[in-house]
């Protein structure tokens, strides 16, 4: 019995008997399963969610007609035609799915008037008629286009049912086209489907209610809502949607909480990021459990099973939602059950895995723009090496014990291989130390934790306060030696850098003297470090010679990051750092003029350098292959060392 009693107990869904409450939500888009190479990376996605225990897997967002429902340039499906190619793709995968013991729903949408200007689509629809900023004219649905679209639903789900889906999620939140109806800030309207709650309800109404008729009490329908919609006062909000499902909980057998919109995912909450509380949209589903009698699902920044599992136990919830939590770890509930919850990769909530929005990118290039900070294999398009076995078991020396050095470590070993891992430290973790402390960085502090947690499980032979030389290499008995070496802080040649710290000196002891701090250097590390300051107390100025903060920093992060920094610190752009004295920098700013800004303490973040010395005399030692990983190949961020080390591992 697990311990997470509530979290793996099963329920009743409908006319279907669920065996847990985790359930894998939609991620990806379901046409992804016509584009060569994605669709392989979608498919491993969504089977090793089975694989790993959930009791529903939800297939992404999958438009219901491709004359305006789309948002992106994907290969269309003819639902009419169940002879279309994508029709085995879907059934193959839903096939897997349920061998598996989970439920497989694939998420229905129709994006309204938040169309784009792709390819055959000359126009958008939705409750009002007016002309974009863009130029895209929206057109105010009539009687005759709302049934239209109630049929592209039917059709598309009956399309899914023969695919072998156990049914559909129709997605009501987010700001697309039936929370444009639901919404008072978008559906301005005047007659029966504007003004009341009533009305602007009537349409989503009429389509749920058509649904259900058509596809029968044992076919599964999910709707997921936006519990609040955060856009202001004009906005939906929690006691409107609460009861808009009580309206709506005759035709469905489970109701979805999220919150926010799509067209602005951080700040409205749609996409949570680390600056926000995990199990964020917990009020919400708790309001709308209590309003109906359907179970109830809440998603939204949840990455630990104990708070899963309480979250149930309260009545906030029926199930829990997890996406970005299960590209992190897709074995999170197989591990939560068998106890072995510290062996859980959190999600970080970095953004590696969703920078933004995916209009505008060249979906044949995704693999170079997605990935998982904390789950190397995810996004890999080198298919031969994912599914590649050694030949032979290898000796290994991996020299760094950071972020690369362990993913290698635990790879090689799992692999078959015997691992030796040094380190001149006296512990692992590397540079990620700073998390031990860091206000913000608990989840990658435990990510952390968790690799070493592997390391130690293992049968491998970690050697700390140990510094590999040049002579130990050449009389090693190794077939391969990794190199993981790390990097080391920039020291700008400015005039007075004496009187200041490294930023990363503030993790490692150095008290700021009085109050008052300047962070020279505005990337990524800098404004971060400025924000964790600011968190103990201090009043923290950050001078930045580029025209922005954060500029390495992946763009939905980035988001967050200027939203929590304009509420806790101080920052400038275009400045240049002349000369630091003890307790002022002088600065020059785009127009060359000299100005004096003080302050107590002095500290700056002005860059990495890889350690290509030490790589260089330890490379030139050895007789046998060599990888060079992480940041001592190049400066780079959590994610880079991760996936090197996983690569370099994989390869041996």
């Amino acid at each position: 019995m697990s311990k997470f009693k509530h979290l793996f107990s099963p329920m009743k869904v409908g006319t279907h008997t669920y065996k847990n409450r985790i359930i894998a939500a939609p991620i990806y888009c379901g046409t992804f399963i016509n584009v060569p190479n994605l669709d392989y990376v979608m498919k491993h996605a969504m089977k090793e969610r089975a694989d790993g225990g959930t009791a529903q897997v939800t297939i992404g967002e999958t438009a219901v007609n491709f004359r305006g429902a789309s948002r992106e340039p994907l290969p269309p499906i003819d639902y009419a035609d169940f002879n279309d190619p994508s029709m085995a793709k879907f059934k193959e995968l839903s096939d897997y799915i349920k061998s598996r013991g989970a439920k497989c729903l694939i998420e229905l949408s129709h994006c309204g008037e938040s169309v784009e200007p792709i390819p055959g689509v000359e126009f958008g629809v939705g409750p009002m008629g007016y002309t974009r900023e863009d130029g895209m004219i929206i057109y105010a649905m009539d009687e005759k286009m709302m049934n239209d679209t109630i049929q592209d639903f039917i059709t598309a789900s009956k399309f899914m049912k023969e695919a072998g889906m156990d049914g559909v999620m129709i997605h009501c939140g987010h700001g697309w086209l039936l929370h444009q109806f639901l919404s008072p800030r978008t559906n301005r309207r005047n007659d029966q489907f504007g003004g009341s709650l009533e009305n602007r309800a009537r349409f989503p109404l009429m389509l749920l209610k058509a649904v259900r008729e058509a596809m029968g009490r044992d076919f599964i329908i999910e709707i997921r809502v936006s519990g609040e919609e955060s856009m202001g006062e004009s906005g939906m909000h929690i006691d409107e949607t609460a009861e808009f499902c009580k309206m709506a909980q005759k035709y469905v057998d489970l109701i979805h909480v999220s919150v926010g919109v799509y067209r602005n995912p951080i700040l409205s909450g749609e996409f949570s990021s680390l600056f926000q509380p995990h199990g964020l949209n917990s009020r919400a589903s708790g309001a709308i459990k209590a309003a109906v009698d359907v179970p109830v699902v809440v998603v939204g920044g949840i990455n630990d099973p104990k708070m899963a599992d309480e979250m149930i136990a309260s009545g906030e919830c029926d199930f829990v939602a997890l996406a970005r939590q299960l590209t992190a770890d897709p074995y999170f509930p197989q591990k939560a059950e068998n106890g072995q919850e510290d062996d859980i990769s959190p999600c970080v909530r970095c953004f590696k895995c969703f920078p933004g929005p995916l209009e505008g990118v060249d979906i044949t290039q995704m693999h170079l723009i997605y990935g998982c900070t904390v789950n190397p294999s995810e996004f890999c398009y080198d298919f031969d090496l994912l599914e590649s076995k050694p030949e032979k078991s290898k000796k290994v020396l991996i020299v760094g014990g950071g972020v690369a050095g362990m993913t290698a470590a635990v790879t090689a070993h799992d692999r078959g291989h015997q691992v030796t891992l040094a380190d001149n430290r006296s512990q692992l973790g590397g540079v990620l130390f700073f998390t031990d402390t860091d206000y913000y960085k608990n989840d990658l502090k435990r990510f952390k934790n968790v690799l070493i947690n592997r390391i130690q499980k293992r049968n491998i032979t970690v050697l700390l306060n140990h510094q590999v030389t040049p002579e130990e290499i050449q009389k090693g008995d190794y077939d391969h030696i990794i190199l993981a070496l790390g990097a080391s802080p920039v020291t700008p040649p400015i005039r007075g850098i004496r009187y200041a710290h490294q930023a990363l000196d503030f993790y490692r002891g150095i008290k700021p003297e009085g109050k008052n701090i300047l962070m020279i250097g505005g990337g990524l590390v800098g404004c971060e470090t400025a924000l964790d300051m600011a968190r103990q107390g201090y009043h923290v100025n950050v001078i930045e010679m580029g025209e922005k903060v954060a500029p390495d920093s992946y763009p939905m992060h980035r988001i967050g990051l200027l939203h929590e920094m304009d509420q806790l610190i101080q920052y400038h752009c275009s400045l240049k750092c002349q000369e630091i004295k003890k307790n002022s920098v002088i600065c020059e700013n785009r127009e060359h003029r000299l100005f004096e800004l003080s302050g107590d303490s002095i500290f700056y973040a002005l860059g990495m350098r890889a350690n290509e010395d030490v790589v260089r005399n330890l490379s030139a030692a050895s007789t046998v292959p060599v990888s060079v990983i992480g940041d001592c190949r190049k400066a780079a961020k959590v994610y880079e060392a991760g996936r090197q080390g996983w690569e370099a591992a994989m390869k041996l």
